[in-house]
């Protein structure tokens, strides 16, 4: 029953609307990796290079643990596998389906984010259902591929966002300074406190 429901919403979403398949192909582009280029201003930057680094951490976590379970999983992408899903614009990635890493790390992104600068939780996490949502636009994954790599995605982010946290507050308490995730801004911030 949960594979016909999965594959049912997978031949709804696919391809439609036609008019959103340039929206998809950029985000889904964005979202496979290319995005973490936008990162690298903040890793020249003294005042946001600590939190990037955690922010980077969570996402190679998030790959390796994702390549891992695909690997143990071994689920075949609905565009190889269905007869009648060919993907949409783009060709079969090739590997295996379960979990998306486009949804993970989308996921993982928008958490972290998320938790470090609650006010940008929004438009994160927007972005990051659009990368999500597009693996199924384009035929590459199922829904269910899509939701599993979001749950671990989020998982990885908020937690590498509050292990950094407090290993932040550990290094200024041995310095005595003040820590430099509450004065300094995460990535995309202002500076100002929350």
């Amino acid at each position: 029953m949960i594979s016909a429901a999965d594959e049912a919403l997978l031949r709804a979403a696919r391809g439609s609307p036609a008019w959103a398949t340039p929206l998809f192909v950029v985000v889904t582009f964005i979202g496979g990796g290319w995005g973490m280029l936008a990162l690298v201003p903040f890793l020249a930057r003294e005042t946001t290079r600590r939190t990037t680094t955690h922010l980077i951490a969570a996402l190679v976590a998030t790959s390796a643990l994702v390549s891992t379970v695909k690997v143990l999983v071994g689920r075949v992408r609905p565009c190889d596998a269905l007869t009648a899903c060919e993907p949409v614009f783009i060709s079969s990635p090739g590997g295996h389906s379960f979990p998306s890493g486009h949804a993970a790390g989308s996921f993982a992104f928008a958490a972290f984010v998320a938790s470090v600068r609650p006010v940008f939780a929004a438009p994160a996490f927007v972005f990051a259902a659009l990368v999500a949502w597009s693996r199924c636009f384009l035929g590459v994954h199922y829904p269910s591929d899509i939701l599993a790599g979001a749950l671990v995605g989020m998982s990885i982010g908020v937690v590498a966002a509050r292990l950094g946290a407090r290993l932040d507050l550990k290094g200024s308490s041995r310095s005595g300074s003040r820590s430099p995730a509450s004065s300094r801004p995460a990535p995309g911030g202002t500076g100002t406190p929350d």
